[in-house]
């Protein structure tokens, strides 16, 4: 029997279950203590402001949000336009992989002077100038696409601002990172870094080739300038050579569900609970293999990881003699049923399907109840092993 641990992601935001402290929000680790000690003026706000906050599965343009507004509005970042929406997705950049960007690509980063229990920002004035606080207001959007929302938050700036928070640390852009997808910032003073989807401090992945001979890359295919027609995009069979030639693991969100992983396509990636990870093993053959193709590569073809880590990235030899992905140990799949980017109809099928995570757990739809949630707030996701 598999051992079950169930991490629901930010499944209500009642006050009960916000994940703050008496100092601002945290983690859910904190509730206990935050219900126990009088909470700040300061923590207060943000508390009353995360309940407001209106938390949307996908990407900005995927819920049509206005132009020249949130992250790619070009006037000051405390406008009110510019604070009308924010996007949280989690990707590769320069060496760093994951990192988490915004809806213009743009990095994020946290401060080792800052705090996050209690979430505190410690960057202000000048400072403040050269590394722009993220900001949001009560009522404001937020975007999540491949960042777990149960890390998300919001912390009180000294200034009266309200900041937000990955895993409770404050994040930032840097003001000389002038293109989406440049890290200029990271490791400043010995104290800047890129953000990870859970807070941590994003971590250099370097690109280089496997003892099966399959290569890793940071980034998309279309940035590392994959042939067209090939992996991910071939029009053909996916056990057909061009097929395998690459496949790209994205970190990303679809129907509801975040973060899963996707490829180039937009299709939504699998695992099986018949398989194991331990030893990683398909027991996916024949007509399953033709509803759920496996997602296939040989020696030569290249991975190319965008928000998925490195680290959680493996191959299998299938029982056909094929070399298929793996995520968290667990060998991944297509749904044949899925016609289109961003579906998710294998998720549940059979009780045995459902979408992976960028570290190969499967992601169940949260269940609230009634009362859970206020009207603007969607249902979070729940992960099982």
């Amino acid at each position: 029997m598999l051992r079950h641990r169930l991490t629901l992601l930010a499944a209500t935001v009642t006050v009960g279950t916000i994940a703050l402290t008496a100092c601002g929000p945290v983690d859910s680790s904190s509730v206990s203590h935050a219900a126990k000690a009088p909470l700040s003026a300061g923590a207060a706000v943000a508390k009353k402001a995360l309940a407001s906050l209106d938390f949307k599965t996908g990407t900005a343009k995927e819920n049509h949000a206005p132009a020249n507004t949130g992250d790619f509005y070009h006037g000051p970042r405390n406008s009110r336009a510019a604070m009308q929406w924010v996007q949280l997705s989690a990707g590769a950049a320069g060496k760093l992989n994951p990192v988490v960007h915004d809806a213009a690509g743009f990095t994020l980063y946290r401060f080792d002077k800052d705090t996050a229990k209690p979430s505190t920002s410690n960057c202000d004035g000048a400072c403040a100038t050269t590394w722009p606080p993220v900001l949001v207001r009560p009522g404001s959007k937020i975007f999540t696409d491949g960042v777990p929302r149960s890390e998300i938050g919001v912390v009180r700036r000294n200034d009266g601002g309200l900041q937000v928070t990955i895993g409770g640390w404050p994040v930032y852009r840097f003001s000389k990172d002038t293109a989406p997808g440049q890290t200029n910032g990271e490791g400043v003073g010995g104290t800047w870094f890129g953000v990870t989807p859970t807070g941590g401090k994003a971590l250099p992945s370097s690109a280089g080739t496997d003892s099966t001979g399959i290569g890793y890359q940071n980034g998309t295919a279309a940035q590392n300038h994959a042939p067209k027609n090939t992996g991910d995009f071939y029009q053909g069979s996916h056990s057909d050579p061009a097929a395998k030639k690459w496949v790209q693991l994205t970190a990303g969100s679809a129907g509801g569900l975040n973060p899963i992983v996707h490829d180039a396509a937009g299709f939504t990636l699998y695992r099986f609970d018949k398989d194991t990870a331990k030893p990683s093993t398909s027991n996916c053959d024949g007509a399953c293999a033709t509803t759920w193709p496996p997602v296939l590569v040989g020696p030569g073809s290249k991975i190319f990881v965008d928000g998925v880590p490195k680290s959680e990235i493996g191959v299998v030899r299938r029982n056909d003699g094929g070399l298929q992905v793996t995520i968290g140990g667990w060998p991944v799949y297509r749904f044949s049923k899925d016609t289109a980017p961003g579906q998710t109809n294998g998720e549940g099928v059979g009780g045995t399907w459902f979408a992976v995570s960028p570290t190969g757990m499967k992601v169940l739809p949260a269940v609230v109840s009634a009362g859970d949630a206020g009207p603007s707030q969607s249902a979070g996701t729940a992960y099982v092993e």
